[in-house]
Formats: structure tokens, C-alpha cells, sequence
């Protein structure tokens, strides 16, 4: 007979009627049965394509507000399955504060403050600690553990990094492009490695550049986006640690700084920021099958200079700016139902 399992029901009249094609209804014998999961999945044994579904807007839900309307920079973290947000800027001074969401009661609790405020921070975790790296006028690195619930001084920077972007990938922290000491936007790409306890060089990115977003994805760093020399860019690079070398990926569609982006159901989603003439809420997401970039909606606000983590299944974008004044919105959207296959049994 014609099945439909739990959450079948989003599937159109006229998809199982080509399956019903009997007209039985599924009260007699169906040509097959129909089932319903996450794009870029095989099709189960016995079963073959017969239609894949598309890409859903994702449907976006208000949570509790973080605690002072900011920009975040880079200052968004998950660590012991709950959401970390530090420093910031809220249009009069660069803020020290850290606080922390749980998804459980959906409430944000403040945590020791930094022991100094971090405009352009960047942030990342590592060995199950969260380590605020550089800001404005900062080279300085401090490091939150929380089983003492404090801070600590970690390995500074060679030199001051502003606004730069970092990322934990094997174990490795990777921090890149930025703006420097001397106002100068940069490509340099740094990395902490806590077996030697030190900061060293990579390859440089192909261009300079601050503003942008990184994530891991098809085992190499993605640097997406940005600013450079008071220009905005849709230049998208990847980089592979292991072979220290950059290239060059497929281009966003729009020009996008202090945007956000995660990757999901095997693709890259960013949205958000600014192409330099207005601020935006479109979302565009990236499918390696076709190397393509395609529309994928909106967020319920404009969100510039936010920042974005997936935690259980969820995406959450936090603070920033909406375009007409600082924000203290989060919004989260759950990423499993996004897409959906179809598939005939012969």
C-alpha cells in the first residue's frame, strides 16, 4: 500500500498521486511507497529518484535576547553545548562582557567579564576552552575554562589583529586577515598550536581582507566575503592546512561584509551584511554538486556585523545591527527542515 511515514504530509497532493497511480488512494495497491529525508542523502536500498526536493526558506523563531544591542563581530562560539558571545561594540565604547545562552531555558546568564573590552574581536575553542583573540588595538589573547569559570592571559598575537576571523580546525587555531597596527588591511593568515604553545605563519590569502566569514567545509577552510581598502567583495578562497595553499572558490552573488555564514545539509548558507549601499537580510546558500549559489531567503531583520553558530540541529544568528540601530536579536531556525527528498520503489 501507499505508506507516508511521520512528517510525510509536506509533500504535495500531486507528488503521491503520481505514485497512487491507481487512484486507490492508498486504501488498494499503490505503484510504491514514499518516503522523506535529508537532501544530498542516498537513495535507500530498493528505492530509486523520482523527484528531489528543493530548498525551503528556513522558517526563523525570536529567542531571548542577548543582554546589550551590539555588533559581534567574530565574538560567537559553542562550547559544552551552549552559546558563548563576548565583546562587542555598541556604538558608543567596545564592551568586556561575556555571557552565555542556554538552549534548555532559553536564557542568557553573564559570565566573568574579559579583562579588556574587544571592539573587532575574534574568538574560538579549543581543548574545551574559549579563547578571545585581538580587537582593536589588541594583540592580547585571553582564554575562558569553564570548569573555574575565569579568565586567563593566553599567548598573544605576533601583532595586533582588528577585526580578523578565526576558526579550530585539527585541533589548530587559525586566525586571518584583519586590519593591523597601522590601519592597513591584511591577508596574513596566523595559527596557534598548542603543542608548541606558539603562533606562527601560513600562506597568505590571495587578497587583503577583514569583514569576512570562515568555515570549514569539504576539508579546507573557507574565507567568504568581506571588506578591503573601503571596498566590499563577494570573493570567496579556500584554504587546505595540510597542504598550506589557497584557492579560488565560486563567487557569492552579492556583494556581502560583516555577514554570517554555517554550513548545513552539506552546504554553505551566508546572509546578512552589507554590499556597501544598503544593508540585507537575503540568504544565499552554496550546493557543491552544482558549484553553484542560489537564493535561499531572508532573515526576519537585516543583520550586519552578527554572528552565526549551529547548535543541535539549529541555526542561531545573534546581535548586530539592523539597519537603522543596534540589535540585541537572536533568532534561531531549525536546519532539518529545510529540505526534503522523494524517491519511487519499483
Amino acid at each position: 500500500e501507499l505508506s507516508a511515514p511521520i512528517g510525510l504530509n509536506r509533500l504535495s497532493a500531486e507528488v503521491t498521486a503520481k505514485l497512487d497511480q491507481n487512484g486507490s488512494g492508498g486504501s488498494g495497491i499503490a505503484v510504491g511507497s514514499i518516503i522523506s529525508f535529508p537532501s544530498g542523502q542516498p537513495a535507500p536500498a530498493g528505492f530509486s529518484l523520482h523527484q528531489r526536493g528543493t530548498p525551503k526558506e528556513l522558517v526563523w523563531e525570536e529567542k531571548a535576547s542577548v543582554s546589550v544591542p551590539r555588533w559581534a563581530y567574530d565574538g560567537v562560539e559553542i562550547l559544552d553545548g551552549k552559546i558563548y558571545f563576548v565583546g562587542g561594540h555598541d556604538g558608543t565604547s567596545a564592551k568586556n562582557i561575556a555571557e552565555r545562552y542556554d538552549p534548555v531555558t532559553n536564557s542568557w546568564e553573564t559570565i566573568s567579564p574579559m579583562s579588556v573590552a574587544r571592539e573587532g574581536v575574534a574568538s574560538a575553542v579549543l581543548n574545551d576552552k574559549l579563547y578571545a583573540i585581538g580587537g582593536e588595538g589588541l594583540s592580547s589573547v585571553e582564554i575562558y575554562d569553564p570548569s573555574s569559570e575565569s579568565w586567563s592571559a593566553g599567548v598573544a598575537l605576533p601583532s595586533e589583529v582588528n577585526r580578523g576571523t578565526a576558526i579550530t580546525v585539527n585541533e589548530k587555531i587559525y586566525v586571518v586577515g584583519g586590519i593591523n597596527a597601522s590601519g592597513q588591511n591584511t591577508n596574513q593568515v596566523l595559527c596557534f598550536d598548542p603543542s608548541t604553545n606558539q603562533w606562527s605563519e601560513k600562506a597568505n590569502m590571495q587578497t587583503v581582507r577583514f569583514a569576512m566569514k570562515l568555515v570549514w567545509f569539504e576539508n579546507r577552510i573557507w574565507a567568504i566575503g568581506g571588506s578591503y581598502n573601503s571596498k566590499k567583495t563577494n570573493r570567496v578562497d579556500s584554504y587546505a592546512p595540510v597542504a598550506d595553499s589557497w584557492q579560488t572558490e565560486i563567487f557569492l552573488r552579492r556583494l556581502r561584509h560583516w555577514h554570517v555564514a554555517w554550513v548545513a545539509n552539506g552546504k554553505i548558507y551566508v546572509g546578512g551584511g552589507g554590499d556597501g549601499s544598503s544593508y540585507l537580510s537575503s540568504i544565499e546558500v552554496y550546493d557543491p554538486t552544482t558549484k553553484q549559489w542560489s537564493n535561499a531567503g531572508n532573515f526576519l531583520e537585516n543583520k550586519w556585523v552578527s554572528d552565526a553558530v549551529v547548535l543541535n540541529d539549529k541555526v542561531y544568528v545573534i546581535a548586530g545591527h539592523d539597519g537603522s540601530s543596534y540589535s540585541n536579536k537572536v533568532y534561531a531556525a531549525d536546519l532539518n527542515a529545510t529540505m526534503e527528498g522523494v524517491y519511487d520503489l519499483y
